[in-house]
């Protein structure tokens, strides 16, 4: 979209040579970009006098009766008070940092208050000196600028912008959906709750749209061409399987067989295998591998951490060793040396399989026959990721693996392009993770089931969720904790890893637990995924109630992993939450999934940038599921349409290109 072809962002008026720098940082070059900026956030003020003692957030009209006057309140903030009247009521109100009110307030002076009446008192949010029935703050949130200079900047751009619209213009009449320059307009300066509404529409159908596009074109991108055949070994698998000495679950069978039939069929593999830790993923990828093997090609399996990888490579080593064959582990840690003859043998054929981190991918790795790429952890792995996936490799079988279940509707909409076999059935011998619920009052009686665990030469992590101390926060962090370690156990040897230590630090800390070289990990939730110590029989979660459902889940999944019994403690100031009460009374990863789903929608269940649709700004796979309905269907369609279209059609191109600009802002 080149709306303003000859207008240069630093020739914007309101856009001087600081601010230009600090847009450039955030990936705003020109003046398309600059619209395409949206707002945040929206604030909506709709005045309502009657709201105001309904404790909730109200608007209302107010005449001030009282000079303000100022007291000290934590420290440094200012706190101001004043009496106002609201429908005949005389008014406390209380507002904090808010020093300008000094000269600005008067007595007699008509205002419109925001805010919340609490405990007699209303406590004011925002004040405003004009008067409106309903008023839109927009709020750009872009460090360093302040919101009225890119409010003003923006104004001067759409003076004389004229974008183009790729949406169908079909699509547009079908729902009523506004233009495009006026959609630009209404999302930066919505006058009222009808334009707001009307941008939020188009908003939302476009970002599924765009979103569903995405999706279908890595279907088509698959189906462009044929793989090369892969003739099975089926004995070969056959073997492996019989010589386990354990029985696979139902859902294993199931699972080997679907990649069975995606193997040998004629296009690329591409299937997501989730199921909770310890349900034996791993085993199933091991069987695809030598599917992928039997038949002459390459694999590569990809792991999120370094220390992961390790695991897993000795773990391959061991479950294939009757096969003789050539496995090799590609680490930053290895030495030089070591990697140029590991490059040089992959390249050659002489490796079967390759074990590493996501640096697998990169462009000085090549190989003689790839045929088979796993990665494990899934939902770190997005929609733009996986087409780089299937375009730099062409014609690969993919595998993805995770352990955090994924309900069914996330897993329509942020993995729509893949298939997906569910592993609900746990291995007979796995055992279950008891869970217990505590409050701080027995954190003595917690102490002596540490103590009973290290007797017994067992490892035990704590779980925190602040790395510094939070003055505004009255949660444990990492030094918080760690003096009630030392004092209840002082003999303990204690390692610590957090998300702000560097990478290679973190990875020594937890391959030295690992190795049994401390008895305690303190940590944040940077221990979710890439640690498997099965030494480890004991955790405890300090504020669990700020975590949510499947993560707690996927946390007490690092303990428990092998044969000796287990249990999750999560200690809390609210021992009576019912979201720790799902936790305490279920153990189905899938059943938690969905309830935490339900609770806290796909961004926050994924995580930031985690995900396919972590970062959708307007939509919501959950409020608005009949959008996403429609709008999925529209982009299947038009997927296909313009594929069709494009050897005679010029716009197709900008199309896609438009297609996945929208789905970089969402990845």
């Amino acid at each position: 979209m080149f709306g303003s072809e000859n207008l240069e962002l630093k020739n914007v008026k309101g856009i001087g040579t600081k601010t230009l720098a600090k847009l450039n940082n955030i990936g705003i070059y020109n003046i398309d970009d600059l619209v395409l900026n949206f707002p945040k956030k929206y604030e909506i003020f709709e005045v309502n006098n009657e709201n105001i003692f309904n404790n909730e957030f109200t608007s209302v009209n107010a005449l001030i009766i009282s000079k303000p006057y100022f007291i000290k309140y934590r420290g440094n903030v200012t706190t101001t008070i004043f009496y106002a009247m609201v429908n005949n009521n005389k008014i406390k109100c209380v507002m904090f940092s808010s020093d300008y009110l000094r000269y600005t307030l008067k007595n007699n002076m008509n205002v419109i208050l925001c805010g919340k009446y609490k405990d007699n008192e209303y406590f004011v949010k925002n004040i405003f000196f004009d008067t409106f029935s309903v008023r839109i703050d927009t709020k750009y949130m872009i460090d360093g600028i302040k919101d009225y200079i890119i409010k003003d900047a923006i104004k001067n751009v759409l003076n004389n912008y004229n974008g183009v619209d790729y949406l169908p213009e079909e699509l547009k009449e079908k729902y009523k959906l506004l233009d495009y320059n006026e959609y630009i307009y209404k999302a930066h300066f919505p006058m009222n709750k009808k334009d707001f509404i009307e941008f939020e529409r188009r908003g939302k159908y476009e970002e599924f749209f765009w979103y569903s596009l995405s999706l279908e074109n890595l279907r088509l991108i698959r189906k462009e061409s044929f793989k090369e055949k892969r003739n099975v070994k089926k004995d070969v698998i056959n073997n492996f399987i019989n010589n386990l000495n354990y029985s696979l679950t139902i859902d294993q069978n199931k699972a080997i067989n679907d990649i069975y039939n995606d193997i040998i069929s004629d296009y690329s593999m591409n299937r997501l295998i989730q199921g909770d830790v310890g349900c034996g993923k791993s085993i199933i990828a091991y069987a695809a591998a030598l599917m992928e093997i039997s038949s002459g090609f390459q694999v590569v399996l990809m792991m999120p951490t370094e220390l992961l990888a390790m695991q897993q490579y000795e773990n391959i080593k061991n479950a294939l060793k009757m096969y003789n064959l050539s496995i090799s582990l590609l680490t930053s840690s290895i030495k030089n040396s070591e990697k140029e003859d590991i490059k040089y043998r992959l390249e050659n054929g002489r490796i079967n399989i390759i074990v590493g981190t996501h640096a697998l991918l990169e462009d000085n790795v090549r190989f003689f026959k790839l045929g088979l790429v796993i990665i494990d952890e899934q939902h770190k792995f997005g929609v733009n990721q996986r087409k780089k996936l299937i375009s730099k490799y062409k014609n690969v079988d993919s595998l993805y693996l995770t352990a955090t279940p994924i309900p069914r509707t996330l897993g329509l909409t942020s993995f729509g392009d893949l298939d997906i076999s569910s592993i609900h059935s746990l291995p007979n011998e796995k055992l279950p993770i008891l869970t217990l619920v505590y409050g701080y009052d027995g954190l003595k009686e917690i102490f002596k089931m540490v103590k009973k665990h290290l007797l017994l030469k067992e490892q035990i992590y704590f779980v925190v969720p602040l790395v510094n101390e939070n003055k505004d926060l009255d949660l444990y962090d990492i030094n918080k904790a760690y003096e009630l370690i030392k004092k209840n156990v002082p003999n303990a040897k204690i390692g610590i890893v957090h998300g702000q230590m560097k990478p290679s630090l973190k990875e020594e800390v937890m391959n030295d637990f690992y190795k049994k070289n401390y008895d305690i990990l303190l940590s944040t939730t940077v221990i979710e995924v890439g640690i498997n110590v099965k030494n480890a029989t004991m955790m405890i979660i300090f504020d669990a109630e700020r975590y949510g459902l499947a993560q707690i889940h996927q946390l007490r999944g690092r303990v428990g992993r092998g044969n000796i019994k287990s249990c999750c403690i999560l200690v809390s100031k609210d021992v009576n939450n019912p979201r720790l009460n799902i936790l305490k009374n279920e153990n189905d990863g899938f059943e938690i999934a969905i309830q935490d789903f339900k609770l806290r929608g796909p961004g926050d269940y994924l995580g930031d940038n985690q995900s396919g649709v972590s970062n959708l700004e307007y939509a919501s796979f959950i409020e608005d599921i009949k959008i996403w309905n429609v709008a999925k269907e529209d982009g299947k369609y038009y997927a296909h349409k313009f594929k069709e279209e494009k050897s005679n059609n010029k716009k197709y191109l900008n199309i896609i290109r438009e297609s996945e600009k929208q789905q970089g802002k969402i990845n």
